[in-house]
């Protein structure tokens, strides 16, 4: 399916792809950017070339999916001149634009004043149904994917869960690339329309802990769910000094288990030692 203009075929011709929300597109732009020589790419609130944010402000940053959306297809008047701005002083003529629907990629091609759409792709054109359904598992689980290397992220998103996530690609004509891209646990997973009592968090915390042999006792738990970010903290009575090599473990664990079972980011967890059995 294409839409040509005049304009758009001379100046700038604009590819998007599309498709439903944790399908893998964030994922799948990078080959597909490499297939069509396109250098940039319109994603997530953000404008990429060649693996770097060269403007815009990730949807991911934003502290409810509300936010997220409205960010996403360029809403907000600042956000969207400073990528006008940016779109206009470059000399591009090519373009890949993501989106949920074509209808959201035709409202962010009429925000930033694109042009015409040249080309539409739909993700079940380009990945199998296996890539697509292990991509819906991975959204489940609260994981995001920006089409950005994961030193670029660290730059721009901090208290954010990120990891690197390296594709080996061949392309049409034989050229072997390495794509990078970066999964991120955005901070709206924990802040939309659901509610998790701290006594869930608790009784988390407290199975977690009691698989470690080494603490005899949990005094106290407290939770902090301050601009964003989770901040636990433990009372233990341990039973003896082997606990020390136990609790970084156990640490990584609760971790594991509260952002698993809640999709709630952890930022940090301390132990606090109160006594000491047998000394």
């Amino acid at each position: 399916m294409k839409t040509i203009s005049k304009k758009a075929a001379i100046l700038l011709k604009i590819y998007v792809l599309i498709g439903k929300s944790g399908t893998g597109k964030s994922y799948k732009s990078l080959e597909l950017a490499c297939e069509n020589n396109i250098d940039y790419i319109i994603d997530d609130g953000l404008l990429i070339y060649k693996g770097q944010i060269i403007a815009g402000v990730s949807a991911k940053q934003s502290q409810t999916k509300m936010e997220a959306v409205r960010r996403a297809v360029f809403s907000d008047i600042n956000h969207r001149e400073s990528v006008k701005k940016k779109i206009n002083d470059l000399d591009i003529n090519r373009i890949l634009v993501l989106g949920t629907s074509l209808k959201m990629v035709k409202k962010i091609c009429a925000a930033l004043e694109l042009g015409n759409i040249y080309e539409i792709i739909d993700i079940n054109d380009i990945s199998t149904d296996y890539e697509i359904r292990k991509a819906i598992e991975s959204r489940k689980k609260g994981n995001h994917i920006i089409p950005v290397p994961t030193v670029e992220i660290k730059k721009r998103i901090n208290g954010l869960r990120i990891n690197p996530l390296r594709r080996f690609f061949m392309t049409s004509n034989k050229e072997a690339k390495i794509l990078e891209k970066t999964v991120i646990r955005p901070a709206f997973s924990y802040m939309g329309k659901f509610y998790i009592a701290p006594e869930v968090l608790n009784q988390i915390i407290k199975y977690t802990i009691s698989k470690d042999t080494h603490i005899s006792r949990i005094n106290r738990i407290s939770i902090d769910n301050s601009n964003g970010k989770i901040k636990i903290k433990v009372s233990v009575n341990i039973r003896n000094l082997d606990a020390f090599g136990s609790l970084k473990n156990t640490q990584h664990n609760i971790k594991r288990n509260v952002e698993e079972m809640t999709l709630i980011n952890v930022d940090r967890i301390d132990f606090y030692i109160n006594k000491i059995k047998d000394k």
